[in-house]
């Protein structure tokens, strides 16, 4: 299947997607909690949301950007923040 063209009207919408995933996640990802090993899980997820981030700002680059992927990638970010502030506190 191939990917189609981004029109100059979705561009906008997608890049205000892009910078709302940075806000959100990156929000979710400084949660540091008041536990030993805290700090480190924090770390870990701010990994997870550059990686992320990264990977989504070069679909919009290459104009392969589909927001079906958008809200997997949001999803599992999400989780895995919840998943390790969780095994922190276990």
């Amino acid at each position: 299947m191939e990917a189609q063209a981004v029109t100059k009207r979705s561009l906008l919408m997608q890049l205000i997607a892009l910078f709302l995933f940075l806000i959100i996640c990156g929000f979710f990802s400084m949660l540091t909690l008041l536990t030993i090993g805290g700090e480190y899980s924090s770390n870990c997820k701010m990994a997870l949301v550059v990686l992320v981030f990264c990977r989504l700002a070069w679909q919009i680059y290459k104009h392969t950007f589909r927001f079906r992927d958008y809200f997997i990638y949001f999803a599992i970010v999400i989780v895995f923040c919840f998943l390790a502030d969780y095994a922190v506190t276990r």
